[in-house]
């Protein structure tokens, strides 16, 4: 006799409607109806859900500016376009400048204290990027309030992201940081003498 006739591992079932074999697990149970099987927390789910936004689109918003930026021949020169941008006198209010080393850096202040700077619409997230590899990772874009003549509207500007403790106080001007990087390039480039 045949050692393999009397059991086996898996029960045999004949399904009468499609006459194919189908095997159940040997637990004793019937096997399940495979188009019957629900995900009941999926469907729920799916019913639930909220239909796509579709593709992200970048909204121009103006930059708020107090550094080195708010020279409108760097801003044309990081940006790369073809003439020099339309700057507007800004303000920012409950916020200060702190220096580090020679680039200031705008960090969160007290209520009633104000930083001027230079507003810029930034019409695709193409320039955003070059301005944001311009600045490094030691700054963050953030949403902001701008004051642009006279009317405060929503806008963004680069925040000291870095380890506070490497800021010192002290005051900027682009005035005195073009000359000093003037004076610093012509040490430079110095002939050498024989």
């Amino acid at each position: 006799m045949d050692s393999f006739s009397g059991s086996s591992s898996a029960a045999k079932i004949v399904d009468d409607d499609n006459k194919k074999q189908i095997y159940s697990p040997p637990t004793g149970k019937p096997p399940s109806d495979h188009k019957a099987n629900r995900n009941i927390m999926l469907e729920k789910f799916q019913a639930n859900a909220k239909p796509s936004l579709g593709q992200y689109t970048y909204i121009p918003k103006p930059f708020f500016f107090y550094g080195s930026l708010t020279d409108p021949q760097r801003l044309q020169e990081v940006l790369q376009l073809p003439t020099p941008p339309a700057l507007k006198p800004a303000r920012v209010k409950s916020y200060k400048i702190m220096l580090w080393g020679q680039y200031p850096a705008l960090v969160d202040g007290p209520t009633n204290s104000y930083v001027d700077g230079m507003a810029c619409v930034v019409e695709t997230e193409k320039q955003q990027e070059m301005l944001e590899h311009y600045e490094t990772t030691v700054y963050s874009v953030e949403g902001i309030r701008i004051t642009i003549e006279g009317e405060e509207v929503a806008g963004r500007t680069f925040m000291w992201a870095g380890d506070p403790t490497e800021l010192m106080g002290g005051t900027w001007s682009l005035e005195e940081w073009e000359n000093g990087v003037e004076e610093e390039m012509a040490s430079h480039f110095r002939a050498l003498e024989d």
